[in-house]
């Protein structure tokens, strides 16, 4: 049987997997934009937050351009 403090571990897991995804899925972006220095232009010297903020902006703008086309990486 699952423990609550072992499901909240678990959820942390998760949610630090995902903002990990998220943040290499905004760096190819840069990178595939023309920036070599992705991880100054995703803000080193910010805050978690701001960065956080800025891989939601950059994710976004790439899935609105996609128009829910296949997605090339999982070759769909």
């Amino acid at each position: 049987m699952t423990s609550p403090d072992d499901t909240a571990a678990a959820q942390r897991l998760v949610d630090a997997i995902a903002r990990r995804a998220a943040l290499h899925e905004a760096m190819g972006v840069v990178q595939a934009w023309g920036g070599d220095d992705v991880l100054e232009r995703l803000g080193a010297q910010r805050s978690s937050a701001e960065c956080e903020a800025e891989v939601a902006r950059v994710n976004a703008v790439v899935d609105a351009a996609a128009e829910q086309r296949a997605d090339p990486d999982w070759g769909d």
